[in-house]
């Protein structure tokens, strides 16, 4: 079965390219999460995160109106919350980082990964912003 969820993640990502490169992604997506930085030498200079970004393909769209006035993760989605199908991140990643859609910054409310178990495929946010 792993080969076939191997194979999925492949299929979703030539279906989540730009349509450039003949998929079906829209605008431009990245991921971007930031973690606390190191200190210096120095205990009194400032801590600086550091941050990390990775170009995602993808689409977004509204919400299903199943998911409005449900909860996720703590928070109760809005009929104004979005959600984006992309491709797998290399780098990690969790509620409380950051997409950028076509240049505007959005939280991320939730993560599901699809399938929920096994070699995940695609990853679908639901963000706020």
């Amino acid at each position: 079965m792993a080969d076939f969820y191997s194979d999925m993640a492949k299929m979703a990502a030539q279906l989540l390219a730009p349509t450039s490169q003949g998929g079906l992604g829209q605008g431009e997506i990245k991921l971007i999460r930031k973690t606390p930085g190191a200190s210096g030498p120095n205990p009194w200079d400032p801590v600086k995160p550091v941050t990390q970004k990775e170009t995602l393909h993808g689409a977004v769209r509204g919400v299903s109106k199943q998911l409005i006035g449900t909860e996720m993760d703590g928070t109760v989605i809005l009929a104004s919350d979005r959600q984006a199908i992309c491709t797998v991140p290399a780098m990690r990643y969790t509620a409380g980082d950051v997409l950028s859609v076509d240049g505007v910054p959005v939280h991320i409310i939730s993560v599901e990964r699809i399938p929920a178990a096994g070699v995940t495929s695609a990853v679908k946010f639901i963000i706020r912003g």
